[in-house]
């Protein structure tokens, strides 16, 4: 090999080495310097992190923070409450039993009321927790106090993101009271457990969550100057939109009258109260008003008092005895609501209104919403409908659109509210029933064909046309926050607490494009017929579309499952004499005595067995004598069957006539809770004004336990019935001679039934009372006339009786 040629390899050899280890020092030293840089950058990323941390967490001075002592002269220590108004504290638990005494600011708290991790203690007057609602939507900051071994307030951040509970820095290390900023103070919310990890809303502590006063982000005084309302009107429908919002503050539906006869909704005893005793509150629509005439010219209205249910809640006006309190317009059906509270507090511009049509137009810093709202083309082949449009050019991302929250409806003196919704499974359409939430629920995996936010008898339906978002959202409103119409009346006793009557509100979400998105919304009652209508209006027999508005319509009731048939066929015959009589009432009557027919073989065998029991009393009371003293008490028992079967008689016969009747009775009494036409319908004007509420003789002030602030009778009339068809029994019985032990049992629990059966009606609807009252006449009846029938012997007997016998 040549030499040079091998001198030239091991000298490029060498060259390339010192070369390479060159580079790879460059890069490891430029490698080594960008983790530095990382490093720094990491470094300083959690600088800022911790420094955004620190700025977002409140300083413990900065909290209704207070320190608590055993002993009055505040020398030993306990531990840190929480201030929530009028005097009241939420206090975390500590090592021991809970302190019955607690010393702040040198004030004596006593204990109220605990669970397992948290009590309140209150300084005096009305225990109360002042609490705010927190926002459904977006990511807001809580702070979370929990207290450290050496008995100092640990203010940690939290974060609140649909329901859920994140920490940026770390996890408490100790039970902890949830804080929320609002208005320049912080309102607990919550508790947060450290052992489950998990955030409690004040409105799910069972023990806490009467005593919450929940409050709201308040408007000004001169906002609310500023909110101008417009009104739609049709034969069914009255609806007042709000600049503010650009949504509907109200819709009223026009009761039935000599002026309005084709109106179905009549008026119940709420309304007729608050018209006379509470006329600030009766007044349709709540503010002055603009509407078009018929010159097409825009005038201003007064309102008027009366005339209207309102099925939107509407706030409390002055003057009522209770205090006012003005509707936050993001419960406005069809206002548009995201995580930023102004969205639903923008005022809109007005840019079209006449007679059958309105449209809104706000401009925000992202984003333009035009919405438009008119009647349907379709007219009263579309009763209680009104069309909806809503336009988003720019950001429409996180933007939703509200049901508003129903009016209260009590059926048999409770709420009975009810989500449902459509949509298709296995390409069949399905109707399903949502659980109602304790705060706040949301279906995103489907996209419904409608949602219907109910109230027992009137249905709130959203119905999108075109593509929206997926999913929708059903959020617990409490009632302090929205309240209902009826808190007002009797105030002074808190006859109806606003706190026990929360409402429900849908949330349907925007799809993200600048076309408009279209709405079907049906405001009205559940009635058959008129749904009916609806969906024959609508349905397309091409496609095969149909709304299905229908399958709104529910029967209450705990067995409903049960009763519902017996409720369809109790009114299938009740709508017979309806169409006959013109009365509810009267039908009700009708229907115990069709049902009486139908029964009256069974009753009859019934009573004959009841008759027949009262003839062989001294034998049986003989022969249970004698099987107590019976040395084989199982012969002796079979005796006594064959003593029923040669007798033909049933010791059971008594009962099974009432235990038939259960089923009508129940559904009786579910049909009256579910069928809208018997809703305010009326058999005996001021007495009998709503055969699906109690009746009312006479009402007072003052609440009297149980029986309340009025007197009803038909339960009492029932007790009177029952008392004198056990008399009647009694004195059968005593022409048949000595009573046994069995009958004078019998009678015994006959007289303690004729005053449990009143009690038990007492609050019961009146239709009900009225359908158990007739049944019970007719049965005395009938009991009346088979005893005078079995006493008065036949002609066949008496020639029996008189021919001598031959030799």
């Amino acid at each position: 090999m040549n030499k040079r040629f091998l001198l030239f390899v091991i000298s490029m050899s060498v060259i390339l080495f010192f070369v390479n280890q060159y580079f790879t020092s460059k890069k490891q030293e430029e490698y080594d310097a960008y983790q530095q840089k990382q490093q720094i950058v990491t470094e300083e990323k959690k600088v800022d992190h911790e420094i955004n941390v620190k700025e977002r967490t409140a300083s413990a001075k900065d909290l209704p923070l207070f320190q608590a002592f055993t002993d009055i002269n505040e020398k030993q220590p306990l531990t840190w409450v929480v201030a929530c108004g009028n005097g009241s504290y939420l206090s975390t638990s500590w090592a021991g039993k809970w302190a019955e005494v607690l010393y702040v600011n040198g004030k004596a708290a006593r204990l109220v009321k605990t669970d397992d991790h948290f009590a309140l203690y209150s300084t005096g007057g009305t225990p109360e927790i002042d609490s705010t609602y927190l926002p459904q939507m977006g990511m807001h900051d809580v702070q979370v106090v929990s207290i450290s071994d050496d008995l100092s307030p640990l203010v940690i951040l939290g974060e609140y993101d649909e329901g859920q509970l994140f920490f940026p820095s770390y996890l408490p290390q100790a039970n902890g009271i949830v804080l929320y900023h609002l208005e320049g103070t912080y309102l607990p919310v919550g508790t947060y457990e450290k052992r489950s990890g998990s955030f409690s809303p004040l409105s799910k502590l069972e023990h806490f969550a009467d005593l919450v006063n929940y409050r709201m982000e308040a408007f000004s005084e001169e906002d609310l100057r500023k909110q101008e309302y417009f009104v739609l009107e049709n034969d069914t429908m009255q609806i007042v939109f709000s600049n503010l919002g650009g949504a509907i503050a109200e819709i009223n539906l026009p009761f039935k009258s000599e002026n309005d006869s084709e109106s179905i909704v009549l008026p119940i005893g709420f309304d007729r109260t608050i018209d006379k005793s509470y006329p600030s509150n009766g007044m349709f629509p709540n503010h002055s008003y603009h509407v078009v005439d018929s010159s097409g010219q825009t005038i201003v209205k007064n309102p008027v008092l009366g005339g209207y249910y309102p099925l939107l809640r509407r706030g409390i006006e002055k003057d009522s005895g209770y205090p006012p309190h003005s509707l936050p317009p993001q419960y406005y059906a069809f206002n548009t609501i995201s995580e930023d509270p102004e969205t639903s507090q923008t005022f809109y511009k007005l840019l079209r209104f006449d007679d059958k049509m309105i449209q809104f137009e706000a401009n925000f810093p992202n984003r333009r919403i035009i919405k438009t709202y008119t009647f349907p083309e379709e007219g009263n082949d579309a009763p209680y409908c009104l069309n909806v449009s809503v336009k988003v050019e720019g950001d429409s991302r996180g933007l939703w659109v509200g049901s508003g929250v129903p009016e209260v409806e009590l059926i048999s003196g409770s709420p009975a509210p009810i989500i449902k919704y459509s949509t298709v499974r296995n390409n069949k359409p399905v109707v399903e029933k949502l659980s109602l939430p304790k705060t706040s629920t949301t279906m995103s995996s489907f996209q419904p064909d409608w949602v219907a936010n109910s109230n027992g008898y009137f249905t709130l339906i959203m119905d999108p046309l075109t593509e929206v978002g997926v999913g929708f959202q059903a959020n617990n409103v409490p009632g302090n926050m929205d309240p209902s119409r009826i808190v007002v009346i009797d105030s002074v006793h808190d006859l109806y607490p606003a706190s026990k009557y929360p409402g429900y509100e849908v949330h349907i979400p925007l799809r993200r494009s600048s076309q408009p998105m279209n709405f079907r919304l049906y405001a009205g009652p559940i009635e058959k017929q008129v749904l009916e209508k609806v969906d024959n209006t609508y349905t397309n027999p091409v496609t095969g579309y149909n709304p299905n508005y229908t399958q709104t319509r529910s029967f209450h009731g705990w067995f409903s499952f049960i009763s519902e048939p017996f409720a369809k066929f109790l009114y299938f015959i009740m709508s017979f004499f309806y169409s006959a009589t013109g009365s509810w009432g009267f039908s009700i009557i009708l229907l115990t005595v069709v049902l009486r027919i139908m029964m009256y073989p069974l009753n009859a065998w019934s009573i004959k067995s009841t008759l027949k029991m009262q003839e062989l009393g001294p034998k049986l009371e003989k022969m249970k004598e004698k099987q107590k003293k019976a040395k084989d008490p199982k012969q002796a028992q079979m005796e006594m069957m064959a003593f029923y079967k040669e007798h033909k008689i049933n010791p059971l016969g008594g009962c099974l006539p009432l235990i038939i009747q259960m089923p009508f009775l129940f559904g009786m009494f579910d049909l009256l809770k579910s069928v809208f036409p018997l809703r305010g319908a009326s058999f005996i004007p001021g007495w009998i004004d709503n055969l699906t509420a109690p009746d009312v003789v006479f009402s007072w002030g003052y609440p009297i336990p149980f029986i309340g602030t009025s007197l009803h009778a038909l339960p009492i009339l029932l007790g009177v019935v029952m008392f004198f068809q056990q008399k009647l029994g009694q004195s059968q019985n005593k022409k048949k001679g000595q009573l046994s032990d069995q009958q004078q049992q019998q009678q015994k629990m006959g007289m303690i039934m004729t005053f449990i059966f009143p009690l038990l009606f007492y609050k019961f609807p009146s239709g009900l009372n009225l359908y158990w009252l007739s049944s019970m006449v007719l049965q005395i009846v009938q009991q009346w006339y088979m005893s005078q029938r079995k006493l008065k012997p036949s002609k066949n007997s008496r020639e029996i009786l008189v021919k001598p016998k031959k030799k």
